[in-house]
């Protein structure tokens, strides 16, 4: 310092005595004073030397431009890089050093083309192609960045953080084993810096060789003591390895060392969210904000926090604050739109994901949350178009197909969707999810053994996954429809099926509504009861469990309790057509027949389509000897569904009692070519 304040007393004395107009003497002086840290004095002497020069010196500006950089005046660097430029643009240093002022401001189409200018002048500069590297990483162009390391690397093969840089691209891009030799030749050219076995580390914990990691975070904090990521690291290994408690220790230990570090903070608001201490998570989430607010990440996990916690406005907020913070951030979007999701606000869940797509077109897994979204508002055709997109992008992943086939089931098109299944269960073999999701699928074709295997296969996979039973319990119920000769084997398989279901999954309330239902048809109605009352326990709510319960109870000539239930299931749903019908039907019973008329009316306004509905109020009509409304009725029944045999028996018993014996000659007759 001495030495250089000696260099000023002679600058100034030259300006004085020698020549006041040579521009030299300031522009040394201003290197100098810029050397001392003294920014503004050093800002004054260039504008002196500029000013003497009669601008022409393009180093002038350029050097003004490098202080203002380091003053982080940004704006005016540029214009002094661009008189430089302007002045001489045939210095590849100028390009290259606007290009830098340019990254810092977030820039990167802008420096991009700077490096690009920079190369042109200079092609043989190695640092160009890195630093255009760099800013291909930053805006996830990552085959077109590994290609500038690549140029890097040929322009000079010693320079290790080239090697270092291209790693981290490749662990970027999950070619994780390529990622272990690049960054052991940058060890090869540098065994001293610390950097490349933190990396390296990196790697191979994602790689899940943990002790392997742990050996090179040591020899990552050998090398540098202070370093704040190899705790992190560390801590993140204990993590894997389930040994939370002691990856809890290590960050209080290093909170105790450095208590100003927000990264110790929010690691172990991620550890304390494993460990389902979501409140004390949040506190430490707060607590990284408070030591360094301009953190996305830190906004970001607390969202995640939230969001598992329900508290989803909250969580919102969160993600705005990461999104603010960093607006290039695609997993900000994401997860914003996934909560919206939660929250069944689907449009607004649908322009986040196309947000999160547009800051990186290469993550598959947005295409597919998008598809997931679409499939919820049913645009299917849209879903099954981002699904083969997400799968275009990841061809790999099982999840994909599964999403494919389930949209391609809502469509009806079962043979496509099966296929969709089969790759999925290729991809991943052992998710339960794709064989019980195939089943269902078959189960639709008609295709009962089939399905059966795939819900055995399910169960096999996981035997806690009470959603297989009780699909299984299902079939046998259907198949006991389809051939009376199977009836008592085939629902005691049920029955069992159900109780498995109960069994793993206690408080899941239409496993007793199915048990209960079968035990109707076995005509245990008290048993049935039992398990109806367990459901409706379980979700009050549920219009279907007291219409179940009303059935049986109708069955059992229980009328008065019949209907209560049907009247709280209406209750409870008013648009569920089959209640009114069932309700009639009780009606019809007990020969209220005018109440049983209106309850039928009701049953048709909510759903014209159902014969039963006709069949039923026509059955009642004729017993109120309303023939000719009865004929009516049981001719609308007819043309709705002509397949089914007793409307004809019906109408040929309304027929006889309207004395109109030539019509029942032909009714007959049409019975009779059905089945021909």
């Amino acid at each position: 310092m001495n030495r250089l304040e000696e260099a000023l007393e002679n600058f100034d004395s030259a300006i004085q005595k020698k020549n006041p107009e040579d521009s030299r003497y300031y522009f040394n002086k201003a290197t100098a004073l810029l050397q001392m840290n003294r920014l503004e004095d050093a800002l004054e002497n260039f504008d002196s030397a500029i000013q003497k020069k009669n601008p022409e010196d393009s180093g002038y500006y350029f050097n003004k431009a490098a202080t203002l950089l380091q003053m982080n005046r940004l704006e005016e660097a540029l214009e002094n890089y661009d008189l430089a430029i302007q002045t001489n643009p045939e210095v590849s240093k100028y390009y290259f050093s606007k290009a830098l002022t340019l990254d810092q401001m977030n820039k990167l189409e802008e420096a991009l083309y700077n490096y690009d200018s920079a190369i042109q002048k200079n092609p043989e500069n190695s640092r160009y192609y890195h630093n255009k590297a760099v800013i291909l990483g930053k805006m996830n162009r990552l085959i077109e960045a590994l290609e500038n390391y690549d140029l890097a690397i040929l322009k000079n093969p010693q320079e290790f953080r080239h090697y270092n840089n291209k790693a981290i691209i490749l662990d970027k891009m999950s070619r994780l084993d390529e990622a272990l030799q690049i960054y052991n030749y940058a060890i090869k050219k540098n065994p001293q810096d610390w950097m490349h076995y933190h990396n390296k580390a990196i790697t191979l914990t994602k790689l899940n060789r943990l002790v392997e990691a742990l050996e090179n975070f040591d020899l990552a904090t050998q090398l540098n003591l202070s370093n704040s990521s190899y705790s992190n690291g560390k801590a993140d290994i204990l993590y894997k390895m389930n040994q939370l408690e002691k990856a809890l220790e290590q960050y209080d230990s290093e909170i105790l060392k450095n208590p100003e570090n927000a990264l110790y903070f929010n690691g172990k608001a991620t550890i304390l969210i494993q460990m389902n201490r979501l409140e004390e998570a949040l506190e430490n989430f707060d607590l990284a904000i408070q030591k360094n607010p301009e953190d996305q990440r830190y906004y970001h996990n607390k969202a995640g926090a939230l969001l598992k916690m329900n508290r989803l406005e909250e969580a919102l907020v969160n993600y705005d604050s990461a999104i603010q913070k960093n607006p290039e951030g695609s997993i900000h979007y994401s997860n914003k739109a996934y909560t919206l999701l939660m929250m069944n606000r689907l449009e607004e869940a649908l322009n986040n994901f196309d947000l999160a797509i547009q800051k990186n077109p290469e993550d598959s897994i947005n295409y597919f949350n998008k598809a997931f979204t679409l499939l919820k508002m049913n645009r299917l055709e849209e879903a099954l178009e981002n699904y083969d997109l997400a799968i275009q992008k990841n061809p790999e992943f099982a999840e994909y197909y599964n999403g494919k086939a389930n949209s391609l089931q809502n469509l009806n098109r079962l043979e496509e969707a099966l296929e969709y299944y089969d790759s999925a269960i290729q991809k991943n073999p052992e998710d339960y999810r794709y064989y019980h999701n195939k089943a269902f699928n078959l189960e639709k074709m008609n295709r009962v053994e089939e399905a059966l295997e795939n819900y055995d296969l399910a169960i096999f996979k996981n035997p806690q996954h009470s959603e297989s039973y009780n699909c299984k319990g299902k079939i046998n119920i259907q198949e006991f429809q389809a051939n009376i000769l199977q009836t008592m084997n085939r629902l005691e398989d049920a029955i069992q099926n159900y109780d498995f279901a109960i069994q793993n999954s206690p408080e899941e309330s239409k496993h007793y509504y199915n048990k209960a239902m079968t035990l109707d048809k076995m005509n245990k109605f008290e048993e049935a009861l039992q398990y109806y009352n367990t459901a409706i326990q379980k979700d009050p709510a549920n219009s279907e469990y007291y219409n179940g319960k009303a059935n049986t109870l109708t069955n059992m000539k229980n009328f008065e309790e019949s209907l209560k239930n049907f009247d709280i299931a209406i209750q409870n749903n008013p648009e569920d057509s089959k209640v009114f019908f069932n309700k009639a039907f009780a009606l019809h019973k007990i020969k209220r027949f005018e109440e049983a008329l209106l309850n039928y009316d009701t049953a048709i306004y909510k759903n014209s389509e159902n014969s039963e509905y006709f069949y039923g109020k026509a059955i009642a009509l004729a017993e109120m000897n309303k023939l000719e409304e009865a004929f009516a009725y049981i001719d609308q029944a007819i043309q709705k569904n002509p397949e089914i045999s007793h409307y004809y028996d019906a109408k040929t018993q309304i027929l006889l009692q309207m004395n109109r014996i030539q019509e029942v000659f032909e009714t007959q007759r049409i019975d009779f070519l059905r089945f021909l």
